[in-house]
This record gives C-alpha cells, sequence and structure tokens, in this order.
C-alpha cells in the first residue's frame, strides 16, 4: 500500500504539470491571431471592438509568460524549502535535469527553449546510489525506480536512460497538516514554502517544481513553480477530481 500510494503522488503531480503546460496555452494565441484576421475584414467599429479583446487577450498571455517560460526548470525553488540545508537529497535533485525530450520549434524553424541539459539513470544512480526496486530490472533506464534515503523516498520515471520526472517523498512532511488553500499565484515560491512548512512531497520535471502537501484530513494539494515564480496553484478539491478521473482514488 505504501508504494501504491507513492506512485500516486507521483502520478498526480504529472497530471498536474501536464494541465497547466504551455502547450494548452497554444490555443488562445491561435485565437488572437483569427480574430486579428476578422478585425482586418470588419467595420471600424467592430474593429475597435475586437482590437480591444485581442489587447486584452494579450495582455493575459503577457501574464502567463511572465510566470511560465519555454526554457525548462532550474529548480531553483528548491533553495526555500525548510531545512534544505540539513537535507543533502535536496541538492542533489536540484542538480539534476529531468527532460521529455521533445523540442518545440517555431514556423521559421527556430528552437524554442534553449538547450535542454538531460540526466541519465547513471547520474541519480551516483547521486543516490543503487535503486531498491525498479519496474523493470532488466533495463532500469526505461521504466520507474525506487530508491530509499534517510530523509525520504524517491521515485524516478526514465525512458531510454534519461531522466523523465523524479519524485522525493519528505519523511516528516505529513505531519505539517498543511494545504495549499491560502497560496496563490501573486506569491512566491520563497514566502509559499515559508508559509506551508516542509512539504510531503517534490516532485521535478522538465517544466517546473511542484509542492505536494497534505492537510489533516489526508488530502492532498499543490502548487507548481518555475524559479521563485508560481504558475499553478491545485486545491484539494482539484486534486480529489484528478484523481476520480484518472481512477487513483481507487488506489489510496
Amino acid at each position: 500500500m505504501k508504494n501504491i500510494r507513492f506512485y500516486t503522488v507521483g502520478l498526480l503531480s504529472l497530471l498536474t504539470l501536464a494541465a497547466c503546460s504551455p502547450a494548452n496555452s497554444a490555443q488562445p494565441a491561435k485565437t488572437a491571431s483569427s480574430s486579428k484576421k476578422s478585425v482586418q475584414s470588419s467595420s471600424s467599429k467592430t474593429s475597435s471592438s475586437k482590437e480591444t479583446s485581442t489587447s486584452s487577450e494579450s495582455n493575459s498571455s503577457d501574464d502567463f509568460s511572465d510566470r511560465f517560460s519555454m526554457d525548462p526548470d532550474d529548480g531553483a525553488s528548491l533553495q526555500y524549502v525548510p531545512g534544505a540545508a540539513s537535507i543533502p537529497e535536496i541538492e542533489k535533485l536540484r542538480n539534476l535535469h529531468p527532460t521529455t525530450g521533445f523540442v518545440l520549434r517555431t514556423q521559421d524553424g527556430q528552437e524554442v527553449g534553449g538547450p535542454k541539459a538531460r540526466s541519465s539513470y547513471d547520474d541519480v544512480v551516483a547521486a543516490f546510489g543503487q535503486p531498491v526496486s525498479s519496474t523493470d530490472s532488466a533495463n532500469p533506464g526505461d521504466g520507474v525506480n525506487v530508491w530509499v534515503t534517510d530523509n525520504g523516498d524517491i521515485m524516478a520515471f526514465f525512458n531510454n536512460g534519461v531522466l523523465t520526472d523524479i519524485t522525493f517523498r519528505l519523511r516528516g512532511g505529513e505531519t505539517n497538516h498543511q494545504s495549499t488553500g491560502g497560496i496563490s499565484k501573486s506569491d512566491t515560491a520563497k514566502t509559499a514554502l515559508k508559509r506551508l512548512g516542509k512539504p510531503y512531497a517534490i516532485m521535478r520535471s522538465e517544466s517546473g517544481t511542484s509542492y505536494v502537501y497534505k492537510d489533516s484530513n489526508g488530502d492532498e494539494s499543490s502548487f507548481s513553480t518555475q524559479g521563485d515564480k508560481i504558475f499553478n496553484v491545485t486545491s484539494a478539491a482539484e486534486t480529489k477530481q484528478l484523481k476520480k478521473i484518472t481512477g487513483l482514488d481507487k488506489n489510496q
């Protein structure tokens, strides 16, 4: 049961990050472009109205880009985890570079997001030692592996020897009985972590770092960061809904 719950945390964090990825924000840009074409062919009064709408969309897009870039997350927010200096796994986690391996390109062939560093299975083994279990013992670099450390358990996902996602479930994090209900995107990672304390789990992917909290009822909520900026907050109710949709609630 312990391992099942651990896998649930990791998978739920993946779903949370996927739900707020830049791929899902691409549609508004297309809509704005379409509105612009419509503006050019309509009357001046209608044009003025749509230009205002397009401007509003642009401002919303600018706000999103202020919080979420296409560059890989550097894990900078990890330094603000309470007690991080006494938890060596956190610094090791920050030095790893998960990546999906996907490269986005613009219509003229330019790459978006800059060069992507990547960490291999061997890099993770060098940081944490040999895993205690693997979904593919014959080829651990192409599956899910689990490590047990003095400060918590680690679960890492690999594809063709490359680290794609990693989750660190901290010992002592569950006793905080906190939730992200009082956190918003206007907060910084530093203030949020200071307010909430040590998280139940930390998840790193290419696009961001997520912090998962568990309240006194056992319900999970989280917030996700790029650098020191929060770009997503998932409430306990939204987490429950995600679990219901994916069927993860049946594994609790």
